[in-house]
């Protein structure tokens, strides 16, 4: 499931990249707004989550095509929300490089910048979710 957006984020294709951190921040946001509901979870903490996740998506250009990402039921424990943690580290990693990369406009860079930045806040505020 998250290993299509997982292979779009390592894309040479910009639009491409930009689409695939557009809709894993989506996918964030839903998984955190789904913790934040659990009982063995920081309340707080996934809000903080969802709401990076959507920040850092608004940053972003809409994608011109593709489907939202099927979200499963969260296993229970920190292992469950593993893989979103991850997944919003490739998310900062890819968006790090992209903001560096030359000939894109400085609004832009700044933009792309800025949306890794809220991957970061999203990825430590998703891992502490279940930490307690």
């Amino acid at each position: 499931m998250l290993k299509p957006l997982a292979a779009a984020l390592d894309s040479t294709d910009r639009a491409q990249v930009m689409a695939a951190a557009w809709e894993a921040f989506a996918v964030a946001e839903r998984v955190a707004d789904d913790a934040a509901f659990d009982d063995d979870g920081d309340e707080l903490q996934a809000l903080i989550a969802a709401q990076a996740s959507a920040a850092g998506r608004s940053l972003l250009p809409l994608p011109g095509s593709g489907h939202p990402v099927d979200v499963p039921p969260l296993p229970p424990g920190a292992k469950g929300l593993a893989p979103y943690v991850e997944l919003l580290r490739h998310v900062q990693a890819t968006l790090e490089h992209a903001a560096a990369e030359p000939g894109t406009d400085d609004g832009s860079q700044a933009a792309v910048r800025e949306a890794a930045g809220k991957a970061a806040t999203a990825a430590g505020a998703l891992l502490a979710t279940r930490e307690r």
